[in-house]
Order: structure tokens, then C-alpha cells, then sequence
């Protein structure tokens, strides 16, 4: 891949990737500049440097007595495409959903990242509002220290917000009882295991229909939306409560 079909992949076409280059390499500069440059014609140009400039790529240099314009660096320009894209990317299982119906929804979706788990974590959280979520918790010590931050008070806080109770079996695990001290507080019933029966550093949940299976440690997730699975997942879950 070079330089040209590099930028074609924030989705610009061969007029914007000219103008950008040319203004990148001539630094603040003017229109009539850019487009000797670039090779376009200057009405050409204009309009070019205005579609950058609503991409974000460009911006016009004020209070100058001739038109000046300045290209944003190649690392903010991909910096930007990448936040646009990780947003689009949390829309997606809702987009998909609804493009495939209730009955058809995604099957499996799969989440890696910081930012991604906590997106398969909220993920149809507004569907199971008044719901109760079962699940057999993890410990935290190899997790993300920003991922251990999240659950401390942001995760819960929002299930609060949409009344959706936590009901588990968790590691007796010292590292967790920050936890612990906080469960009366945002309503977790929580049973503890002894680590030498139950140690895991993955998390697997059950909210409706969705099974969520969630790895801290190498920051991966699964959101699994099937009702035979979720119905399997909570008589374990059932079983095992009672034993303990």
C-alpha cells in the first residue's frame, strides 16, 4: 500500500488526496498555491479544501487578509478516523439487529479491547432494564488497570440506572473485596467461593437471551444471543447457587 492508497482508506477520493498532500507539503498556505501543486484548477481546489475541511482534515487559518489553509498532521487525520470508527463500531450490533428482525438477530458478536468490552459489557443493556443478570465473576489481578477502574463505580452506576440487578458467584479472592464493601450499595447479591475451587480470570454472564463470556486478562469478549444457550447457562448457574 502507498502513501496514496494509505489516505483513500479515511475515504478520500484521488482530487482530495492531491489537495491534502500538496497543502501537507507546502504547509499554511493559499489556495492559488495548493493548486499549482496539486496540479487542479483553483475553482477545483476550493471546492476540494471545503470537503477536507468537513472531513476535519483541513481548517482555514483566521483573521489573515488572504485565505490560508492548514493540513491536519497524517497522525491526527487517522487518530480521528479511528474514534469514528469505534464509535460506528458500538452502533453496529443495534444496526444489525435491526436490519435482521427479532427473530434473526446476530447470533455472535465479538469485542477485544478496552474500549470494546466495555461496549459488549452495556451492550442491549436498555433491553434488559428491570432484569436480573446471574453470572460466575472473575478476578481482576492481570486485567486492564482502566478496565478494574470501569467496574469500580462507572459499570455499576449505569446498571443501576437501568434497574438491572447482579446476582453471582465470585472468586473469595482478597484483590476483590474493594468490591465487596460496595455490593449493598448498587444491590449485587454475591456468593464467594474459595479460590482453591474457583479462581477463573474469565467472567461469564447471563442477562435475557444474552450470554456474555468475558476474558480481563487479554481484554477479548463474546456476546452470545441465544436463548437455548442462555436457558443452559442459567440451570447451571441455579445448580451451582444452591450448592453453595
Amino acid at each position: 500500500m502507498n502513501t496514496e492508497e494509505a489516505l483513500k482508506t479515511l475515504g478520500l477520493n484521488d482530487k482530495q488526496v492531491a489537495v491534502y498532500l500538496a497543502l501537507l507539503q507546502l504547509g499554511q498556505s493559499t489556495a492559488y498555491r495548493v493548486a499549482t501543486k496539486s496540479g487542479l484548477k483553483k475553482p477545483t481546489t476550493y471546492v476540494i479544501l471545503d470537503e477536507l475541511i468537513e472531513k476535519g482534515l483541513v481548517f482555514r487559518v483566521p483573521q489573515m487578509k488572504t485565505q490560508h489553509y492548514v493540513a491536519r498532521t497524517p497522525e491526527e487525520a487517522f487518530a480521528r478516523a479511528s474514534h469514528e470508527l469505534s464509535q460506528a463500531r458500538a452502533l453496529l450490533p443495534e444496526i444489525l439487529a435491526m436490519a435482521k428482525g427479532k427473530k434473526n438477530k446476530v447470533s455472535a458478536l465479538y469485542f477485544e479491547g478496552v474500549e470494546g468490552m466495555k461496549q459488549m459489557l452495556e451492550y442491549r443493556f436498555k433491553e434488559h432494564a428491570g432484569e436480573e443478570m446471574l453470572g460466575f465473576w472473575a478476578t481482576d489481578k492481570n486485567a486492564s488497570p482502566e478496565l478494574t477502574e470501569y467496574f469500580k463505580e462507572e459499570y455499576p452506576k449505569k446498571m443501576q440506572r437501568h434497574s438491572i440487578r447482579m446476582r453471582g458467584l465470585a472468586p473469595a479472592d482478597e484483590q476483590l473485596e474493594i468490591y465487596r464493601k460496595t455490593d449493598q450499595a448498587y444491590g449485587r447479591n454475591i456468593k464467594q467461593i474459595s479460590t482453591k475451587d474457583y479462581s477463573s480470570e474469565v467472567a461469564i454472564t447471563v442477562t435475557g437471551d444474552l450470554v456474555r463470556i468475558e476474558d480481563y486478562k487479554n481484554l477479548q469478549g463474546m456476546a452470545i444471543e441465544n436463548e437455548d444457550v442462555a436457558r443452559a447457562l442459567r440451570q447451571i448457574f441455579e445448580m451451582v447457587w444452591r450448592k453453595y
